[in-house]
């Protein structure tokens, strides 16, 4: 057993130090950009960051940017020193179901799935959420149990933490009401101040949005604008998308959590956890029957409240957004595999070196190559002048790189033709997503087009623009 033990601590070590010496220096997407601005001037109001203005992941990233010269690679290592912090609500969580060499496998688990060590590597504020959320999720529990009022106050510092980070994780939220009204539901006084008392943890980072936009009336508007975006043209909400509600269950389900999420498209790691499965689905009988925990019971309630979110709320074209399922989801399954067959430890640790070394190879691709809005970015400028691309995201990462060449984001097909008419002499190109966006408004459009260069980098950084075609606009 010392012998596993001392392996699973070598693991969390070594995840911790890969991530901190393969930072990702790019801001390949308009999110990251986004971020990245926001370190030398925060103004939500032009949108760095954009709403909700993430006050203190910039906060933090702007501390680490005294030390650290690229923004993007400093946010990046707040992700990695927070993702560090981590390993100790895993651990204690964990103590609670199993010993503690078996507790330290499912931090090693936790700590070395190779999509973690991803987004703990990029500038998005997801890494610093998920870290978060695992200590949100102890201090709740410790809350459940422990009666002093500092006990009931500490989940909801966490969870105001965790929305100044990153407002999307609102779901995780149903955990305080749990607490609330099944702790405290015969202390009307009590559920009455912690409610206060939580509004007013959380108008702590509300506060900053205000004074940075100059009024509660700026905010409302960006606020309003943000969420009528959000579910009507880009956000990628059920309510903006025809997709049937079982396509996109079945995308969730099994791209975003199972092959993206726990696997990171690795074959190797799908063969291990197929044998961790079979070790789960054919448990001794003395198993079968036993009482699930009421901990247990709590994460479930709050793991399906955030699917639901995730599947009816948000993009699930990026498997990011998915991954609080998919960590939590890989805690219930460790501890549920150990318990049920302690011999199962084996392959869970085979499994975190499978993740470990798979991860090793991708957050190095992601720090050492060009992502794919790069590499046309830099394949433009040395494009015979004048010219001017037509883009739909891809500008802001070109206004990030100050590129010599002209560049305009367009939405609509009509503004586009307008603006075209003012370019005769300039070479006109565009990219395959602006196209794409203009045949959903039903534009014809194949016969203007002149395919020039493609450009890839590895979808599961950015699966949206991880492929960028070029062409040349011909007119007719």
């Amino acid at each position: 057993m010392h012998f596993v033990r001392r392996a699973a601590i070598v693991l969390i070590i070594a995840a911790a130090i890969i991530r901190f010496l393969y930072t990702s220096p790019f801001a390949s997407t308009w999110d990251e950009v986004d971020f990245a601005l926001a370190l030398d001037e925060y103004d939500i109001a032009n949108m760095q960051p954009h709403f909700p203005g993430y006050p203190f992941f910039i906060l933090g990233g702007m501390a680490i940017h005294h030390w650290i010269g690229n923004p993007t690679q400093a946010l990046a290592i707040l992700n990695a020193a927070l993702a560090v912090t981590a390993i100790f609500p895993m651990y204690k969580l964990a103590r609670r179901y199993v010993t503690v060499t078996q507790s330290f496998i499912v931090v090693a688990l936790l700590q070395t799935s190779s999509y973690f060590s991803i987004l703990v590597t990029q500038s998005m504020s997801e890494g610093a959420a998920l870290s978060i959320v695992w200590w949100y999720m102890w201090v709740l529990i410790i809350a459940f149990e422990q009666r002093g009022f500092r006990f009931q106050v500490l989940p909801l510092v966490l969870f105001a933490l965790l929305m100044g980070i990153r407002l999307s994780y609102a779901p995780f939220g149903i955990g305080i009401m749990f607490l609330l009204f099944c702790r405290h539901n015969r202390n009307a006084m009590r559920v009455v101040s912690l409610i206060l008392l939580a509004a007013l943890l959380q108008l702590v980072w509300v506060s900053a949005l205000v004074w940075n936009v100059g009024g509660i009336d700026g905010l409302l508007k960006l606020a309003f604008g943000f969420v009528e975006g959000h579910f009507t043209e880009w956000g990628g909400a059920v309510t903006e998308t025809k997709e049937p509600i079982v396509s996109r269950l079945y995308r969730l389900v099994v791209t975003n959590i199972v092959y993206v999420g726990v696997l990171s498209k690795s074959l190797v790691s799908g063969v291990i956890l197929a044998l961790l499965v079979a070790f789960l689905v054919v448990p001794k009988k003395r198993h079968l029957h036993r009482e699930m925990k009421w901990e247990t019971r709590l994460l479930v309630a709050i793991t399906a409240v955030y699917f639901l979110w995730n599947l009816l709320a948000q993009n699930i074209d990026k498997p990011r957004h998915s991954y609080p399922i998919v960590m939590l989801f890989l805690f219930l399954f460790a501890v549920s595999s150990v318990k049920v067959r302690p011999v199962s430890q084996w392959l869970l640790l085979v499994f975190s070196i499978a993740q470990l070394v798979t991860g090793l190879a991708f957050v190095k691709e992601q720090a050492s190559q060009e992502p794919a809005t790069y590499q046309l970015a830099r394949y433009l400028e040395e494009r015979k002048q004048p010219l001017i691309v037509y883009t739909w995201e891809e500008t802001r990462v070109m206004d990030y790189l100050r590129v010599s060449y002209e560049h305009e984001r367009f939405y609509t097909y009509d503004y586009y033709l307008q603006d075209k008419k003012y370019r005769q002499n300039d070479t006109i190109y565009v990219t395959n997503h602006l196209i794409d966006g203009f045949r959903k408004q039903g534009a014809r459009v194949e016969g203007n087009l002149k395919k020039v260069a493609e450009f890839r980098s590895n979808p599961l950084f950015d699966p949206v623009y991880s492929e960028i075609i070029l062409y040349e606009w011909r007119s007719n």
